[in-house]
C-alpha cells in the first residue's frame, strides 16, 4: 500500500511540475491583427530609420516636421515611442494617425486627437493624480497612460468595435 502511495504521489509530482514547465514554443499572438500591425509599423519605422541615418540623436523637431509633442527627445526615441507604446496600445498602425506621404501632414483627425490626449493624460497625472493626497504620496506617484484606457483598442469603450453614426472610421 505503501509503495501505491509513492508511486501515485511522483505520477501526481512529475505531471505538476510538466504541466508548470514553460512550453519552449512561442505563443502566437492574443490578437490575429497585432501580427500584420507589426510588420506594417516596422516597414514604415524602418523607411523613416534609413531617411534619418546619422541625425538619430538630434531633437526631433530638427530632423522631423510639425513636432509638436516630443520637442527635446531624440528622433530615434521619438520613433520607438511611436512603434513600440502607442501604435500598439491602440491597435493601429501608422496610417491611422498619419498621411504616409506626408507625415507632417495634419490632415488625420486622429492625428490632432493623439495631441490632444497626451495633454489630457499629462493634466490627469500631473493635477488630477497629483491632487489625491489619499493616493498619491511623497513615495507613492501613480501615473496613468495611453493603455489604461485604450488597452489595444484605437477607440475604447466601444463593444465589438461599434462606432456612433457619423464617428470616425476604425481602422
Amino acid at each position: 500500500m505503501k509503495k501505491w502511495i509513492l508511486s501515485l504521489f511522483g505520477v501526481t509530482a512529475i505531471a505538476s511540475l510538466l504541466a508548470l514547465t514553460p512550453s519552449r514554443t512561442t505563443a502566437p499572438s492574443a490578437d490575429p491583427r497585432e501580427d500584420s500591425l507589426a510588420a506594417d509599423r516596422a516597414k514604415h519605422v524602418k523607411a523613416i530609420k534609413e531617411a534619418i541615418v546619422g541625425k538619430e540623436k538630434l531633437p526631433a523637431e530638427q530632423v522631423f516636421k510639425n513636432i509638436k509633442i516630443f520637442k527635446g527627445q531624440p528622433a530615434e526615441a521619438v520613433l520607438g515611442i511611436m512603434e513600440n507604446r502607442w501604435s500598439k496600445t491602440l491597435g493601429v498602425s501608422c496610417s491611422h494617425c498619419h498621411n504616409l506621404n506626408d507625415w507632417a501632414s495634419d490632415e488625420k483627425g486622429d492625428h490632432k486627437i493623439a495631441t490632444d490626449m497626451v495633454a489630457m493624460v499629462g493634466k490627469i497625472n500631473d493635477e488630477v493624480i497629483a491632487a489625491l493626497p489619499s493616493y498619491a504620496t511623497k513615495d507613492r506617484k501613480p501615473r496613468i497612460g495611453c493603455s489604461t484606457c485604450h488597452r489595444g483598442e484605437a477607440h475604447p469603450g466601444r463593444p465589438n468595435g461599434a462606432r456612433p453614426a457619423g464617428g470616425p472610421p476604425r481602422n
